[in-house]
């Protein structure tokens, strides 16, 4: 399920082919996502000294989730999407292996689902997002389409969206968001059966150099969001720092913010890239961690209600939230690992 990309991910790349021409917009995001895989491997030089470090925000852990031998259920490839049920129940995707694996909240093994490479009903070319509804539906996103799976594992269906999807998220209700630019929306409601439900936010106004080319209208949202489950949802602005905070399908609050680590969304070559970030609360306090190989340290800026008070080391990747407020991270390696933190303030 943001490094540096036009991809969640939301958190979270899958491998692509890269094309020396865009084919139309699938074969585009497969370029960018691609790009954006190049770069979360490249060395980068280290970002600059974290501000701010007398804030008092301590992550405290609870569990971690990996191992480097034994049980092949607890090796993890590359762990890009992480999201957990009101049960306390994990959801981690491993998209190096393709599946979806399931644990309870201490941590043991339930299950896990295969996702093919393909194009039939139960496979996808690249996963690029799950979403777990509070009724434990799970949503596994990629090609302009989804599958739907539920509580106990087992397969409900596969639907079609008429527009790119590129990152779902489950905000604490029965409905999944997706983000990608339709109707001169950029997110939009779906249910189970996958009716589009509503649309909400506002495209993003698009730099004037992309205006000649005829892919621009994708440039208008980017390709990774975050949500918690208290209903909230945060978008990062492809072309400026500015964190823009819906609930209940309405624009609540807009963030700006200061960081050497943002870059806005420019050409790379034949492709494009842009800087994506994970944005999810911790205590009274906002994270904004930008996926991004420069990000060697793990800073994340740190907001207090709209304004930006410094940034922090984190411990791991930011990848998720659960219902009581703890945060997933992932401590990256040859065996990633999940790790729950509670948060002291």
């Amino acid at each position: 399920m943001a490094h540096k990309f036009i991809s969640r991910s939301c958190s979270s790349v899958d491998k692509g082919r890269l094309s020396s021409r865009f084919p139309g917009w699938p074969g585009l995001i497969t370029t960018l996502m691609f790009l954006l895989f190049l770069l979360t491997l490249t060395a980068g030089p280290t970002p600059p000294a974290a501000a701010g470090q007398n804030v008092r925000l301590k992550f405290i852990p609870e569990l971690t989730i990996g191992q480097e031998s034994g049980d092949e259920n607890f090796m993890f490839g590359h762990i890009s999407y992480i999201d957990v049920d009101p049960d306390g129940n994990i959801y981690v995707t491993d998209s190096k292996n393709r599946q979806v694996r399931i644990f309870d909240r201490d941590g043991r093994f339930i299950r896990k689902i295969i996702v093919p490479e393909g194009q039939g009903p139960q496979e996808l070319n690249q996963i690029s997002g799950i979403a777990v509804t509070p009724s434990g539906l799970l949503f596994i996103n990629g090609d302009r389409k989804m599958i739907v799976y539920d509580g106990q594992g087992n397969y409900l269906r596969t639907f079609k969206v008429d527009f790119h999807v590129s990152c779902i998220r489950s905000a604490g209700s029965e409905e999944v968001i997706g983000i990608g630019p339709h109707e001169e929306k950029i997110l939009h409601v779906f249910d189970s059966e996958g009716r589009l439900l509503s649309s909400f936010g506002e495209v993003f106004e698009v730099p004037k150099d992309f205006e000649p080319m005829k892919m621009m209208p994708m440039f208008g949202a980017p390709l990774l969001f975050s949500a918690s489950k208290d209903g909230r949802v945060f978008v990062l602005n492809p072309h400026r720092y500015q964190v823009l905070v819906f609930r209940n399908k309405k624009l609540e609050a807009t963030v700006a913010g200061s960081s050497e680590l943002y870059e806005p969304l420019a050409r790379m070559g034949r492709g494009f890239v842009s800087t994506a970030a994970i944005i999810l609360p911790a205590g009274k306090s906002l994270l904004v961690y930008f996926e991004y190989f420069k990000n060697q340290e793990r800073v994340a800026d740190l907001f207090l209600g709209e304004k930006q008070v410094g940034s922090l080391k984190l411990p791991g990747e930011l990848k998720a939230i659960d219902y009581q407020g703890k945060l997933y991270m992932v401590i990256p390696g040859e065996f990633p690992r999940v790790t729950r933190y509670s948060v002291s303030e």
